[in-house]
C-alpha cells in the first residue's frame, strides 16, 4: 500500500516524489554544502565514513538536478527524460544517454533512469568516486558520540513522518507534542549514549529548578525540545531558547547544549539560516559551552 508524502521544501522548491537518500543528500546539502557517505579507503581495506564539500557552483546544480528529477518522477519516469515538461534540456540529455558499467564490466545500454543518470559525470565522479576533497570521519570518544547524536537527530523528519503515515491496520504512533519528540528521542539515542536520562533537573539562578528533555553527564551533552504547533509563535521559541541558554548554564554537565526546534507548522521562513545564525560557542561567567540548533519540519 502507497502512503502519501509529505513534501520537503528546499531550495525554495517542493519535492514530494524524489526518494529518501536523494532528500537527506540534498537538505544536508542546502545545510551544510556537503554530503556523507561510505566509501572504500585501500589504506585500511575497509568502507569508512566521508564527507564531500561542495562548491557554491555544485551545490547549485545538484538542487537543479534533483529538482529535475523530482519532474521525471512526477511525469511517471517516461522511456526518455526528454519528454518531461519542464525539465532543463542538458540534464535530460545526459540522463537519457546515461549507460551504467557493472563491476563484471556489463554495459547497460541507455535509458538507465537511476538518480545517477541526473547528477551528470562531474557530480557523479565528485559522490561515488574518490577526490581531494574526501575527508575521511574518523572521530573518537566523545566527538564520534556527539557526530552520531546530531546525525541521529537530523533524521527525526522522516522518522516523525514514518510514524505519523503508518499504513491501515497497525496502531498509530503519532508525534504530536514536546514531550512525544523527548521520548522518541531517547529512544533512538540511547544505543548512542548509554547514560541518557529524561527530565533532568536544572537549579536556576534564582534558586528555582527547570528540566531539560535529555541529559548525559557521561558525554556532558544537554538536549532542549522546541515545538511549533501553529503559525506566528516561532520567533517566541527564539526568546525561549535565549533564556534557556543562560538558565542551562548552570548544570554541569553543560559543554553541549542542543535544540532541536520541531517546525510542525512550518512557521520558521528560512530553517537553514536560523540553525546557522544560533548554532555558536558561548562563553558564560567560567564556562564554555557550544550551543547547536536544528530545525526539522514533520
Amino acid at each position: 500500500m502507497s502512503l502519501e508524502r509529505l513534501p520537503t521544501i528546499a531550495f525554495g522548491k517542493k519535492f514530494t516524489h524524489i526518494p529518501e537518500y536523494v532528500r537527506q543528500d540534498l537538505e544536508t546539502i542546502e545545510r551544510e554544502s556537503a554530503v556523507y557517505t561510505d566509501h572504500w579507503i585501500d589504506e585500511v581495506g575497509d568502507f569508512r565514513h566521508v564527507r564531500i564539500v561542495f562548491t557554491p557552483e555544485e551545490r547549485e546544480d545538484f538542487a537543479r538536478r534533483c529538482w529535475a528529477y523530482e519532474l521525471f518522477l512526477r511525469a511517471g519516469s517516461p522511456r526518455w527524460a526528454a519528454h518531461t515538461p519542464r525539465i532543463d534540456a542538458d540534464v535530460a540529455r545526459e540522463a537519457d544517454s546515461y549507460s551504467p558499467k557493472l563491476r563484471d564490466g556489463t554495459e547497460i545500454p541507455p535509458p538507465y533512469h537511476c538518480f545517477a543518470a541526473f547528477l551528470g559525470r562531474h557530480l557523479e565522479a565528485l559522490m561515488c568516486g574518490h577526490s581531494e576533497r574526501e575527508v575521511v570521519i574518523d572521530l573518537q570518544g566523545r566527538e564520534a558520540v556527539l557526530f552520531n547524536v546530531r546525525r541521529t537527530i537530523e533524521t527525526l523528519t522522516p522518522t516523525i513522518r514514518s510514524f505519523n503515515n503508518r499504513e491501515k491496520g497497525p496502531t498509530r504512533w503519532e508525534i504530536t507534542c514536546e514531550d512525544d519528540v523527548r521520548d522518541l528521542l531517547y529512544v533512538m539515542l540511547r544505543p548512542i549514549v548509554f547514560d541518557i536520562v529524561t527530565e533532568e533537573t536544572v537549579p536556576s539562578r534564582a534558586g528555582t529548578h527547570k528540566y531539560v528533555d535529555l541529559c548525559s553527564k557521561a558525554v556532558r551533552l544537554l538536549i532542549e525540545v522546541k515545538w511549533i504547533s501553529r503559525p506566528g509563535v516561532w520567533k517566541r521559541i527564539i526568546e525561549q531558547i535565549h533564556v534557556d541558554v543562560q538558565t542551562y548554564v548552570t548544570h554541569p554537565a553543560c559543554r553541549d547544549l542542543i535544540f532541536v526546534i520541531v517546525d510542525a507548522a512550518r512557521d520558521i521562513p528560512d530553517p537553514r539560516r536560523l540553525e546557522a545564525e544560533l548554532t555558536n560557542t558561548q562563553t558564560i561567567g567560567d564556562v564554555v559551552m557550544n550551543v547547536r540548533v536544528i530545525v526539522c519540519e514533520p
